[in-house]
């Protein structure tokens, strides 16, 4: 079961009254509220996040329904589902899937469900929020750990995380130049792959035929 934890969401403890609710709820609301915040990528993603969570919070039933699961997800030890709406969160994200992507064996690695996590954890969105910040070394360093959770990629899988990682460069010449170094990898690993069992005949059939001369 993942829940998010709406308590933190709203900035109120688990024993909040339904006024410290509300009061929270119009103080954030306010803060991040879109028109006060034109094209703020990070603000549309909390607004939404703390209207979603005073919508349960605010209804006597829905907040008993939540609170047993939320009591039922921290008994059992798992985490709340993370909103991932700052670069700092993003890059958390990244760290976590490269590092188990990493733990496994490549022969495997479900291709698919790798390129699509990357997908997920890239949504226009968050790409938007990563422009906003402009933070060019976590920029960078969300793509180096993307580029490494998906090299055991085949080009097709790998050409549509390329596109996600080229938006989040934007125009940094050096993290776009390691995405384009790995591109042109993939290419030759593919033409590699594709003429191997060529090459794999030829270099059989020329040993058989000197084996052949060497016996004569």
């Amino acid at each position: 079961m993942l829940i998010k934890d709406y308590y933190k969401i709203l900035d109120v403890p688990p024993v909040a009254t339904l006024q410290e609710i509300k009061r929270s709820f119009r103080r954030l609301a306010q803060q991040y509220h879109p028109d006060k915040n034109a094209g703020s990528q990070y603000a549309e993603a909390q607004y939404r996040e703390i209207q979603e969570a005073y919508k349960v919070l605010s209804d006597p039933r829905q907040r008993e329904e939540y609170n047993y699961k939320r009591w039922f997800n921290r008994s059992s030890g798992r985490d709340f589902v993370k909103t991932l709406v700052t670069p700092l969160d993003i890059l958390q994200e990244c760290r976590s899937l490269q590092k188990y992507v990493s733990s496994i064996n490549v022969f495997h690695v479900k291709y698919e469900s790798v390129s699509q996590h990357i997908q997920q954890l890239l949504p226009a969105e968050t790409i938007g929020i990563l422009h906003e910040h402009n933070d060019r070394g976590i920029n960078h360093e969300i793509v180096h750990l993307l580029l490494q959770s998906a090299h055991p990629l085949p080009l097709r899988y790998f050409n549509e995380v390329a596109s996600l990682l080229i938006q989040v460069a934007g125009n940094d010449q050096a993290t776009l130049g390691a995405i384009e170094d790995a591109l042109t990898q993939k290419k030759q690993n593919q033409r590699w792959d594709k003429y191997k069992w060529v090459v794999v005949v030829l270099l059989t059939a020329l040993i058989l035929l000197m084996m052949y001369w060497v016996g004569k």
